[in-house]
């Protein structure tokens, strides 16, 4: 995990800086700043428009009784496109244009599911204090032993005093 925060808040604004260097070395400072510009407003209109089809969609589905979760994972990874396209560098605005492609986008979403059944299977809390294990969300099948020292409880109303318990 720590890997991979450096990676996404590390190196990759450093290779995108060096990358701005060499452009605006070859275009010039104020020609780079300029294609800069204009990648993050073309992006963040074409994140807009795109966002709020996806949303019109989760709507729409959701009218109608449907649970709309495609277009509630579109709309999760347009967002994570128009927050790249912002972001300013080429290789963040690439990454953004190929979030917000329909085409490109179907290959991450199939790549989203797969970590999500993944992460589904696997145990996200998993806790040990004084020799007594606790996971939770594990998915694992109820054990077949018989569970002892079990007690039942029905909850009366005061008003129910007359009526005896059965």
């Amino acid at each position: 995990m720590l890997g991979k925060l450096f990676l996404a808040f590390v190196l990759v604004p450093i290779f995108d800086l060096y990358l701005l260097v060499k452009i605006g070395g070859e275009l010039g400072t104020l020609n780079t700043v300029m294609l800069v510009l204009l990648t993050a407003f073309v992006g963040a209109a074409l994140a807009r428009s795109q966002g709020m089809a996806a949303m019109q969609k989760v709507r729409e589905n959701m009218d109608q009784g449907i649970m709309p979760a495609e277009e509630i994972l579109d709309a999760v990874i347009i967002f994570a496109a128009g927050l790249t396209l912002l972001t300013p560098g080429f290789i963040t605005d690439t990454l953004g244009l190929l979030l917000l492609f329909p085409l490109t986008r179907g290959y991450f979403k199939r790549w989203l599911r797969i970590k999500m059944v993944d992460w589904k299977k696997s145990p996200n809390v998993h806790m040990t204090y004084q020799h007594t294990e606790f996971k939770a969300w594990t998915n694992q099948e109820p054990s077949s032993q018989k569970i002892e020292n079990v007690i039942d409880i029905e909850a009366h109303s005061p008003d129910d005093k007359d009526k005896p318990l059965q």
